[in-house]
C-alpha cells in the first residue's frame, strides 16, 4: 500500500479508537484498540491469558497475534537472569572467578524446569561442567546464603508450578500451560453480566478526531493498514486505496461492555520490577556479566519489553455494528470483496476463521459498501485494552 493510503487507514484507526473510548467513557491517553483473534473461544482461560501476559506496543491500534507478540512473562523471567541479590550481590561472581560468565551464557539457554529451586538449577549446571570441586563448594555456599534473598525467592516463585495454569489443545496436539493471570473467563463473564451498554452510536469520518495520545507514538498503528483484507493471493491495493480515500460511518448498537482488570500471579514480583526501575546505572542491582538484557532493553521508551503492560482488558458482547464505506463499488468489487476479504474488512480483523462474530455483507443500491458485524449474546470479545508504562 502507498503511504498515503497507509495514512489514511491510520488516521481512521485512530479516529475510531478515540471515539470508541469516548463512548466507554475510557481514557483516550491509556485506550488501545485492538485486532486479531479476539473472541474466548475456548472455555479455559488462555484467550484471555494471552491477551493480559502480551506486550502491547508503542501505538493507539494494535494487532494481537499470540505467535508473535512478546510476552511480559518471557520479558520478566529475563529481568530477573539480569539482576543481583539484594544481599552479598557479588558473591557468587567472586566463587565461581573465571567460570561465572559460563553459567550466565547457560543460564540463558537453558531456563529452569518448573518447580526447580535456584540451588538445583545451579547443580544442573555444575554436573554438566568441567569445574572443581572447590570452586562449586564456594558457589554452593554462595547460593544458599542468597536463598532467601526476595530476588532468588522471586526465581523460585517465577519457576513453581503452581505459577502455571495448563489450557486445553485442539485435538492431536500437546496440552500447554500459560502463567496466571486475573483476567479469568468466569471474572469476564461476571464482569460483562454487570457491564453498561450502548445504544444507537454513529461514528462519521468527515468529523472523527485523529489526535492520539502522548502515551503512544503518533500516527502509529502495529497491525493491519488495510481496508480490506485476504488471504495469500488475494489482492485489494485499488480498492483499499478507493475506500481509504472516501467517507466512513460506524453505526449500531453494544448490548454489554466491560473493563476487565488484568494482573499477574504470585509469579510476579513488583518489587523486584521496582527496583530494577529505579536503579539504571547500579551495577550492584544489575549484573554486568548477564546479557539477559539492561535497563534501557527493559525499560526504554518505546520499545522496552516491560516499559508497557495491559492493566485492563475491554469486553463487549451482545452488538450489531454496520460499517459503511462511502465509495463506489462495482458488482466485480463486491463479489472481490465478499469471496476474498478473509482477514476482515476494517475496522474488524482476524486471521482466525473461527471467529465468533457474524459478518454480513451488502452493496447497497447507491453502489456504497455496508458490513454488518454481529456478536450473539453469551459470547464475549476483546475490543481494546488500557495500556499502562512501567513507573
Amino acid at each position: 500500500m502507498d503511504s498515503n493510503t497507509q495514512q489514511k487507514v491510520q488516521d481512521l484507526a485512530a479516529g475510531w479508537a478515540n471515539f470508541l473510548s469516548g463512548q466507554m467513557s475510557l481514557n483516550k491517553d491509556t485506550f488501545q484498540l485492538a485486532q486479531g483473534n479476539l473472541g474466548l473461544q475456548t472455555s479455559d482461560n488462555s484467550g484471555l491469558f494471552l491477551m493480559a501476559d502480551a506486550v502491547p506496543p508503542p501505538s493507539s491500534v494494535a494487532y494481537y497475534d499470540s505467535s508473535s507478540m512478546r510476552k511480559r512473562s518471557d520479558a520478566y523471567g529475563l529481568l530477573l537472569s539480569a539482576l543481583l541479590p539484594e544481599t552479598n550481590p557479588n558473591a557468587l561472581r567472586n566463587a565461581l572467578a573465571n567460570y561465572y560468565n559460563d553459567w550466565v551464557t547457560w543460564k540463558l539457554k537453558n531456563p529452569p524446569t518448573s518447580g526447580e529451586d535456584y540451588l538445583a538449577y545451579f547443580n544442573r549446571w555444575a554436573m554438566q561442567s568441567n569445574i572443581d570441586p572447590g570452586t562449586v563448594a564456594r558457589a554452593k555456599s554462595a547460593i544458599i546464603a542468597a536463598q532467601s534473598t526476595p530476588l532468588i525467592k522471586a526465581l523460585t516463585n517465577y519457576n513453581d508450578t503452581a505459577a502455571f495454569q495448563q489450557q486445553f489443545s485442539p485435538a492431536g496436539q500437546p496440552p500447554f500451560s500459560l502463567y496466571v493471570n486475573s483476567a479469568t473467563s468466569d471474572n469476564a463473564m461476571q464482569a460483562i453480566n454487570n457491564g453498561q451498554s450502548i445504544e444507537n452510536f454513529k461514528f462519521d469520518s468527515n468529523s472523527m478526531d485523529i489526535n492520539v495520545s502522548r502515551n503512544f507514538v503518533q500516527g502509529s498503528a502495529s497491525g493491519f493498514y488495510d481496508i480490506f483484507s485476504g488471504g495469500a493471493g488475494a489482492s485489494f491495493e485499488t480498492l483499499n486505496t478507493k475506500a481509504a480515500s472516501s467517507r466512513f460511518t460506524i453505526t449500531g448498537r453494544i448490548g454489554k461492555f466491560a473493563t476487565l482488570a488484568c494482573g499477574p500471579g504470585g509469579w510476579y514480583s513488583s518489587a523486584e520490577v521496582d527496583r530494577a526501575f529505579h536503579s539504571p546505572n547500579d551495577n550492584t542491582i544489575w549484573d554486568p556479566g548477564s546479557s539477559a538484557g539492561n535497563w534501557g532493553s527493559f525499560f526504554g521508551q518505546p520499545n522496552g519489553s516491560l516499559a508497557r503492560y495491559v492493566s485492563q482488558l475491554i469486553l463487549v458482547s451482545d452488538y450489531s455494528v454496520t460499517v459503511t464505506s462511502y465509495a463506489s463499488y462495482s458488482q466485480e468489487d463486491y463479489q472481490n470483496i465478499k469471496t476474498h476479504a478473509s482477514f476482515g474488512i476494517w475496522p474488524f480483523f482476524s486471521a482466525d476463521v473461527s471467529s465468533t462474530q457474524t459478518t454480513d455483507i451488502v452493496h447497497n443500491e447507491d453502489a456504497t459498501l455496508s458490513v454488518t458485524h454481529s456478536l450473539n449474546k453469551g459470547l464475549i470479545q476483546i475490543w481494546g485494552v488500557n495500556v499502562l508504562s512501567q513507573s
